[in-house]
């Protein structure tokens, strides 16, 4: 497949995605206080989150097919099982900032965002097999799972803990680099 045809519509499913996020965020049309913009910050908050966790995912998504030519079917069907679990996130966003301390709302939200990291995983893992100049990758994949994982736990116990796992994968993901540029 063309590589341009398979990012373009990576690139319009996130855009996509990422608008539809603030959809859930309603603003109060009958009250303009400040308690009133209190009340939505779960709301805002989760949105902040899976906003973030979408954006860094489209610039490494960018970084990892800058060494890529052709898309191959492999690729395409694990790019279509990423964007499958994408396009999730905007429903368990909302259910999770209607309240922040609901543990099942917390753990669904959770299992959305490691699921939709794995899947991340085998498409790098794909482009690898293309590819094995992205090897590095592994220790940043493994230390987001491993963190995922433990927020799963830790959601039972107090739910808004997925927030800070979530802003900590998302700070993993930011500093380390999908390629190396030398040179």
């Amino acid at each position: 497949m063309n590589k341009e045809r398979f990012e373009a519509f990576t690139d319009a499913v996130i855009a996509i995605i990422m608008t539809i996020l603030v959809l859930d965020i309603h603003l109060p049309t009958d009250d303009h206080s400040m308690r009133a913009i209190i009340a939505i910050a779960p709301s805002f908050l989760a949105y902040i989150v899976s906003f973030t966790i979408l954006a860094v995912m489209w610039v490494n998504h960018h970084n990892l097919f800058l060494h890529v030519k052709t898309v191959n079917h492999k690729i395409l069907y694990t790019n279509i099982f990423l964007l499958f679990w994408a396009t999730l996130l905007p429903a368990t966003t909302a259910w999770f900032g209607s309240d922040i301390y609901s543990s099942t709302a917390a753990w669904l939200y959770a299992v959305n965002v490691i699921v939709y990291n794995i899947s991340f995983s085998m498409v790098r893992n794909e482009v690898l097999k293309i590819n094995d100049r992205l090897k590095h990758l592994y220790i940043t994949e493994i230390a987001s799972l491993i963190l995922n994982i433990i927020a799963l736990f830790i959601v039972f116990f107090w739910p808004p803990f997925i927030m800070i796992s979530l802003l900590m994968d998302i700070l993993l993901w930011s500093i380390q680099p999908v390629v190396r540029h030398k040179g």
